[in-house]
């Protein structure tokens, strides 16, 4: 049997690779803290909940339309058109499986063979894959640590050629918590004008902000960057809702059609149980939403203190989303050399799971979650600590 080049090309998620190490060395019975999960260790808030048993109830468990229910398009498309005084309708937003096949959409939709895509680093592990998967070519710019990994508009507008399709950007970031002003995404949003090029923007962790930082979006130029932006979103971090698996995009009502058409042979539409529950998601009570952010940021706090405090260990400051990326090349030496070799180590010898910057296009660097209990996190950072003691001089 002969298996397509662009899939045996792809290799497995990083981040789900690490989970599922993670569950296997705990099923074995060892205490292992797993500090590379990308989800939120807090239940699905009980209004929600209510509401998905509520559609489970009133029999709301056939097939809904294609792109989504009307209500919960309806209430996408209101979200944007108040964060960004932008007006959007029902058509020009779809409801998806998770924010990862809203992008595997758009790139299907967007991408021919040969066309590429500008990526920043550090990315989203998923985000070359898929653009590889549809047939195009990662261009990857390199964001600098002593900018706190904000891309610089410049470097993507030089990076550009005849052949650039789209640029994709991630705010705040998985994995760096870089939250890029909105000055920056003007500028990049004014560059794909003039070149005609789509921005697509990965949001998923837009209610994760610390500080005072402000998520923006290249739609803060106004109506003139909604012909070359389309915006994703998830339900899984901001509620919870991992495990409901709901996402969506808006943009432009020709790339959503397409989108569409494409998702009417992937998947049909999303569960219907769940795409009542995300109604309520978005239109709810959003105290859990707080009261999540509050715990993400005394624990970042946590980290912080205790990752700089390490031997061969400096961290930058996350300014969203739940993960610090710490620099740990001062810890390599002649038996560790890459972030690999140090992130199995601390499987080893801390029963500590984290995920090396190499997934993330950064090497030498680790993503450290802080979406963990705080007696657990604050553990599980004591022994690193102690295992990197064991081996910087």
């Amino acid at each position: 049997m002969e298996i397509v080049d662009r899939l045996t090309q792809i290799s497995p998620s990083a981040t789900l690779a690490s989970a599922e190490k993670a569950a296997r060395l705990v099923a074995q019975g060892l205490d292992v803290i797993d500090l590379g999960q990308g989800l939120p260790d807090f239940s699905t808030p009980k209004n929600i909940c209510n509401a998905g048993i509520t559609a489970i109830s009133e029999g709301h468990t056939r097939y809904t339309a294609n792109s989504g229910l009307p209500e919960l398009r309806d209430a996408i498309a209101e979200r944007y058109g108040t964060l960004y005084g932008v007006e959007y309708d029902r058509s020009e937003t779809i409801i998806t499986c998770g924010g990862k096949h809203a992008l595997y959409s758009a790139f299907q939709a967007l991408v021919e063979d040969g066309d590429e895509v500008i990526i920043p680093t550090p990315y989203w592990v998923s985000f070359p894959a898929q653009v590889r998967i549809a047939g195009g070519q990662p261009v990857f710019v390199g964001t600098r640590e002593e900018d706190d990994f904000i891309v610089n508009a410049q470097d993507i507008d030089d990076a550009c050629s005849e052949k650039t399709k789209a640029i994709i950007l991630n705010t705040p970031s998985n994995p760096s918590g870089a939250v890029i002003p909105s000055s920056v995404l003007k500028d990049i949003g004014r560059i794909a004008i003039d070149r005609d090029l789509v921005i697509v923007v990965d949001e998923t962790y837009d209610q994760f902000l610390y500080e005072g930082a402000t998520h923006s979006s290249p739609l803060g130029l106004g109506s003139e960057a909604k012909p070359v932006t389309l915006s994703i979103g998830s339900c899984s971090k901001t509620w919870a809702m991992t495990g409901w698996r709901i996402g969506w995009a808006t943009g432009p009502r020709k790339l959503i059609g397409s989108m569409s058409r494409l998702q009417s042979h992937l998947t049909s539409n999303p569960t219907s149980i769940s795409q009542w529950a995300a109604v309520e998601a978005l239109t709810g009570d959003q105290s859990a939403v707080a009261d999540m952010l509050a715990a993400f940021s005394e624990r970042r706090e946590v980290v912080l203190k205790q990752l700089r405090s390490m031997p061969g260990v400096t961290c930058g400051q996350p300014m969203g989303s739940f993960y610090a990326f710490p620099n740990v090349s001062g810890t390599f030496n002649n038996r560790i050399t890459t972030s690999d070799d140090l992130a199995t180590y601390l499987i080893d010898e801390a029963q500590v799971v984290t995920v090396p910057g190499s997934a993330f296009g950064r090497d030498g660097f680790l993503r450290v979650s802080f979406a963990v209990e705080i007696n657990r996190l604050q553990e599980a950072l004591h022994r690193i600590s102690e295992a990197l003691s064991a081996i910087v001089v």
